[in-house]
């Protein structure tokens, strides 16, 4: 008879631990304000290698968002043949829509705020 036993053990760590140089989000809205919402349709049939949803997309250009959050902007690339042993690489660049999350967040916090002043304003008008 085999008997194993396995001293094994979890660990949970922080996000203070393993996350550094943490700081708020410097003047969300002034950001967002620069940001420019389109809507779009992908030329799938130009770029299939890609495979792009079809339809209408509602979304960033990724220059724009490139200008404001340099950081959300990456690049993903695929290789096709175009021709017997022969293949190029093709790039595009992609934004983390997510990311934006937290900047939208503190926006609202920054907007909470200030109606809060502006109602406290209104309530006790100065004279």
């Amino acid at each position: 008879m085999l008997i194993s036993i396995s001293t094994g053990f979890s660990q949970i760590i922080s996000d203070n631990v393993i996350k550094k140089n943490i700081s708020p989000i410097s003047s969300p809205l002034k950001s967002l304000l620069q940001l420019e919402p389109k809507v779009y349709e992908f030329d799938t049939q130009k770029y299939k290698a890609f495979q792009l949803k079809k339809g209408l997309q509602y979304g960033f250009l990724a220059e724009n968002i490139k200008n404001v959050f340099p950081g959300m902007v990456g690049t993903r690339s695929v290789t096709t043949m175009v021709g017997k042993n022969t293949y190029r690489e093709s790039k595009i660049q992609t934004i983390d829509e997510s990311s934006l999350i937290p900047v939208l967040v503190a926006s609202i916090q920054e907007l909470h705020i200030e109606i809060e002043l502006l109602k406290q304003q209104i309530q006790n008008p100065t004279k």
